[in-house]
């Protein structure tokens, strides 16, 4: 299957039996002191194993087998069997909720879910760009806080592709979010960080926003895994069903 395929999981799905993490997975759960911590870490976990799984097409009691070491940044990489996978991987938690997407094509991609709240003037001063805060100033009120948390979670999502995460300037990063969406609900936005320039997937999702970007060259590509998608000029993408936990997003694919 090819595209970029995204996973939604809750806590409450996190089996209270942990014979699905790796020795060395438990070594390291163990290493942490604070609840909070190893509950996100475990969530994280699972969220990415499970997605895995379903690309994969691995039935689930192969799950032990999967292991999500870090890189000494903190980025997740998935082990089959202790082989590194080949396989781009990107997670994200928020309020008991995780997010992972994954890739056989795109590799270095990034994804990031955000609680939609008001948040302070002063925050989109100190972090946005110009440009992103005259969006934000010019928004109808009634969208403001949910186009304040797109733009923060595009910029995340893109951070993690460039696998500099917070570490790096958020103003390095201009996101112009497109006004008409791709389908299902699904919006596009262009990023742009220094030379690079990315495509960003976003959508609200209840209380939500989730956001998956990958460099608009990597993102041209991949090929759709089906003929029945939506397409947007030179972009694609396509939902499976609502209920199903796993979803697939079509990376955009260039039309001769």
């Amino acid at each position: 299957m090819s595209g970029i395929q995204y996973t939604l999981r809750e806590w409450n799905e996190v089996p209270a039996e942990l014979d699905w993490l790796s020795r060395n997975e438990r070594t390291r759960l163990n290493q942490f002191r604070f609840e909070k911590r190893r509950r996100d870490w475990l969530l994280g976990r699972w969220t990415a194993k499970q997605a895995l799984l379903h690309l994969e097409g691995m039935p689930a009691s192969d799950i032990g087998r999967l292991e999500i070491a870090s890189t000494v940044a903190g980025a997740p990489r998935p082990f089959l069997d202790g082989v590194r996978l080949d396989t781009g991987l990107s997670l994200s938690h928020s309020h008991a909720r995780a997010l992972c997407v994954v890739s056989h094509e795109v590799r270095e991609l990034g994804c990031d879910l955000e609680l939609v709240e008001a948040r302070r003037p002063s925050f989109v001063e100190t972090f946005f760009t110009g440009a992103e805060l005259g969006l934000v100033e010019a928004a109808d009120p009634e969208f403001r806080d949910t186009l304040v948390t797109m733009i923060w979670s595009a910029k995340e999502s893109t951070l993690k592709a460039l696998g500099t995460g917070l570490k790096a300037d958020t103003r390095s990063i201009e996101v112009t979010p497109t006004e008409e969406p791709v389908s299902a609900g699904w919006f596009v936005a262009d990023v742009v960080a220094g030379t690079q320039s990315f495509r960003c997937f976003w959508r609200r999702d209840g209380q939500f926003v989730l956001s998956v970007s990958a460099t608009t060259s990597a993102m041209s590509r991949t090929r759709t895994a089906s003929s029945s998608l939506a397409t947007r000029t030179a972009s694609s993408i396509m939902i499976m069903q609502k209920e199903q936990p796993t979803a697939m997003v079509s990376a955009p694919v260039s039309r001769a």
